[in-house]
């Protein structure tokens, strides 16, 4: 509560205030209020960033987070009174006419309602029981609840969802069409529609358990990985540049592929953890788990002029701890860099314990430059391939070689180099030739003790006899061979430990100029303690991230597998379960699902096949009247959920519509259309942008090159790759309307898929349209949609007819040939077609 006095609370009986007794409202707040369900999030709202943990902005000497210190006496009267509304100073605050006294002062810009008075009203009255933050408990695996309609239900998700439905008098929605639910089911397994085939497979398959045999063969599909990949890349800030200004490119993309190989796989999600965060701690660590600790590694590089490496290597330590945090923990630990928590019990001091994990990598703060735009930091794993390794030993072997023939004629070699004599102030020549003189002094002052290598090499290639000269250039020659071969290798930042830990501090205001207490590596200490056997590194680190006992991660990691199949997570705030976060809409089923997630040893397939496999989620997404005033968000999930698609996955679906799609899994980045000299306004670098050609124009949007300084323009609310986000944007502008219509992209998916509907559909528009229809949506077009395309379809042939130059120009958008068998004017009255289809409602919709 802001400003409750500058130093001490002041009673109002003692300025002479007369307040009459306070009514505790019996309205429609809760019969029975709790601190967790109904109390804490107004506190936390309105009064903890004054009088909350932050000791350093705490005002009034009081602490509303802390019962001991709300209820303790104050010269006679106390600021909540359990059992006395009447008399407690936090509710004559929120009733004071004076602006100097009221809270929350006017000034703070917050109101507490007359609602949450009454709700505050009420608990102090019941006793005013604080509780422990719900988040911060372990979660308990409560009885499965036995609903009245438990026939409805499917799984234990089920009978959780229909309890508090009953409770509420709602009843469930049928069940989506199989069609519906087919689509739906691909889309969120493996990001891409079915086909017609798939779709007249599952409907002609009337055997009990048809649709788990569906889901079964998503979850086996390499494409599961890629989609299950992308809200994780969106969490590690995954991107092919290191940002800032510069931009340099890197070698990203074989971590990216480790977690599609990963979900595929099924890797356990705790082993997962371990991998990402310390797989270079394990024994004998393979490649795989070298690469996998490049989740740490993602972060931006800044290589500008003007940075300075440590505060950049400090900022770097800084983005790993709030990544990790918000992606295991739910937590905004970045709260805690300059001063404790304004809410949440974190210290500053957790801060930097947490930071001194990832503080022990031998880094410098700054990148190297290599080929080809690669910019990287130490430490690096290179990953050349079996031609490249064998090159590479090759040349090595070769110079090596030839080393070892100077070598042999060494004495020969300094004896005729005599007269190149180390130049001191106590030994100056009685003469040299000026421009030599020039030479060895700018060579000289670059080595420590007045001699360098490059005084023989250019001994040995300008002044000695030709024999050597030939064998030092040779030399030269393979240095410059091996180079061209170690430029095409491919090298991953990766995390290592320094045998000497380096000492950690508190830093005041976040400044590392500022160093203040040594601290140690640890945990926060408002959750569980650390194993006094575990390691005090990021081994250890890992170890705790996927305890039983960890009360955050399960929780966090099932929530954001709900928000997934249902669009919104059982915390809606799937980045903050601290308390400024929202409560879960059905705590006993989060907590469920948690432990269930680490009583089945972290299996990843096992809680997507749980969630895809529940009668919750094989509702109809249709609307229903009767909702819209009780459940306007659908919390309550009374129908399936429904929501637009995820840019990538507009994308792919309508160069899978047209036969485009490549569908091959991993590899390098690819460079799809873009407008042209997008880079050059958004890069200091002035980088161009040449766009790929052949069938890496159509491989799926996740392996589309990412720049941090500006994405795939494409890619509409795509988070920017620049920090952690766990929880995705969607808005509804003109913009996607104008990038689904006019994107190169979308256009040349649209006029092959012409071509296709033309080659494949028939011999009338009638066909044609029902092709197209099946093609891009499963299902035949209705009477009235089929009026609609014919009428879109008969304009465009009149548009054509009299603007053959349109239609021959749309022909030219795309890398793909128009087809030479076909009239002109059709195939573009066609791609219309296929571009009013590809921006239905239903094309662009997860239903």
């Amino acid at each position: 509560m802001p400003g409750i006095g500058s130093a001490t609370v002041v009673h109002p009986a003692k300025t002479g205030r007369v307040k009459g007794g306070v009514v505790v409202s019996k309205g429609s707040i809760p019969e029975t209020v709790t601190f967790n369900a109904h109390v804490r999030s107004i506190l936390s709202e309105n009064c903890f960033f004054c009088h909350g943990p932050d000791a350093n902005k705490r005002e009034g000497e009081l602490r509303l987070d802390s019962f001991e210190d709300a209820i303790r006496d104050r010269d006679g009267y106390q600021v909540i009174a359990p059992g006395n509304a009447a008399e407690s100073e936090l509710i004559l605050r929120l009733l004071e006419e004076s602006e100097e006294d009221v809270m929350p002062p006017p000034d703070s810009g917050r109101v507490v309602t007359a609602e949450q008075r009454r709700i505050l009203e009420r608990w102090i009255e019941q006793g005013a029981e604080y509780e422990g933050h719900w988040a911060f408990i372990s979660p308990l695996r409560s009885e499965v609840p036995k609903p009245e309609n438990y026939d409805w239900t499917r799984n234990p998700i089920d009978s959780f969802i229909l309890s508090r439905l009953e409770e509420e008098s709602i009843a469930p929605s049928s069940e989506a069409d199989r069609r519906t639910l087919l689509r739906r089911l691909s889309l969120d397994l493996i990001g891409l529609p079915p086909t017609p085939e798939e779709i007249a497979s599952f409907l002609s398959d009337t055997f009990s358990g048809a649709y788990e045999r569906q889901v079964e063969r998503l979850l086996a599909s390499p494409h599961f990985g890629e989609r299950m990949a992308l809200p994780w890349l969106d969490a590690a800030r995954y991107a092919d540049s290191n940002g800032f200004q510069q931009d340099g490119d890197r070698h990203a993309w074989p971590w990216r592929d480790w977690v599609v190989d990963s979900m595929n796989e099924n890797k356990p999600f705790d082993q997962f953890t371990i991998e990402q965060i310390a797989g270079d701690l394990l024994g004998e660590p393979t490649n795989d788990q070298l690469i996998a600790t490049s989740f740490n590694r993602n972060h931006m590089l800044n290589n500008e002029g003007g940075a300075i490496p440590e505060e950049q290597r400090n900022n770097y330590v800084f983005d790993r701890v709030d990544t990790t945090a918000t992606t295991w923990l739910g937590m905004t630990m970045a709260c805690a860099q300059c001063h404790d928590h304004k809410y949440d019990a974190l210290t500053q001091k957790d801060y930097y314990r947490f930071s001194a994990y990832f503080n022990n990598v031998p880094e410098g703060g700054r990148a190297d430059y290599r080929a080809n735009r690669i910019m990287l930091a130490e430490p690096v794993l290179e990953l050349p391939t079996e031609d490249q390794a064998k090159e590479r030993d090759d040349f090595k072997a070769r110079i090596q070689t030839e080393k070892e023939k100077l070598e042999a004629a060494e004495l020969e070699i300094a004896a005729a180099q005599v007269k190149w004599e180390i130049i001191t102030r106590e030994n100056p020549p009685k003469s040299l030739d000026r421009n030599r003189f020039l030479l060895l002094r700018n060579t000289v002052t670059e080595g420590s003790d007045g001699t360098n290598p490059s005084l023989r090499r250019y001994y040995l290639e300008n002044d000695a006899p030709e024999e050597w000269k030939a064998i030092q250039k040779t030399i030269n020659q393979l240095n410059n061979q091996l180079e061209k071969v170690q430029a095409g290798i491919v090298a991953v930042m990766i995390m290592e430990e320094r045998e000497e830990r380096r000492e950690t501090f508190v830093l005041n205001r976040g400044d590392y100029e500022s160093p203040g207490e040594s601290v140690l590596p640890g945990t926060p200490e408002a959750l569980f303690d650390l194993d006094t056997d575990a390691p005090s590194n990021r081994l250890g680190l890992a170890e705790w991230l996927v305890s039983p006992e960890n009360p955050l991660t399960a929780r966090v990691i099932v929530n954001r597998y709900w928000q997934h199949h249902f669009g919104t997570g059982l915390v809606k705030t799937a980045e903050d379960f601290g308390v400024q976060g929202e409560q879960p809409s059905h705590p006993a089923l989060l907590d469920w699902l948690a432990t269930e997630f680490v009583e089945t040893g972290w299996d990843m397939k096992h809680m997507h096949r749980l969630m895809v496999t529940s009668a919750t989620y094989r509702q109809s997404s249709k609307a229903r009247p009767e909702l819209v005033d009780v459940d306007p968000e659908n919390r309550l999930l009374a129908r399936g959920a429904r929501f637009r698609l995820p840019a990538m996955l507009i994308r792919d679906s309508a160069l899978f519509a047209s036969g485009l799609l490549r569908t091959d899994v991993g590899g390098r980045p690819v460079y799809p259309y873009q407008p042209e000299g997008l880079w050059h306004e958004f890069s200091f670098e002035q980088f161009s942008y040449t766009p790929s050609s052949g069938t890496d124009l159509y491989r799926r949007s996740l392996y589309t090159f990412w720049r941090r300084t500006i994405g795939p323009p494409n890619m509409f609310d795509s988070p920017n790759r620049q920090v952690c986000q766990v929880k995705g944007a969607t808005t509804n502008t003109p913009l996607h309307a104008l990038t689904t219509l006019n994107d190169p992209t979308f256009v040349e998916a649209a006029r092959v898929f012409a071509e296709r509907i033309l080659t494949y559909g028939g011999e009338t528009d009638e066909t044609r349209l029902s092709y197209a229809f099946r093609q891009a949506l499963g299902r035949d077009p209705s009477d009235v949609e089929a009026g609609a395309l014919n009428t879109a379809l008969e304009r465009s042939r009149s548009y054509y007819r009299d603007s053959p130059d349109d239609a021959a120009a749309l022909a030219t958008v795309g890398e793909s040939d128009a087809p030479e068998a076909i009239a002109m004017e059709e195939y573009a009255s066609y791609t219309n077609v296929a571009q009013i289809i590809f921006n239905t409602d239903e094309f662009l919709t997860r239903e």
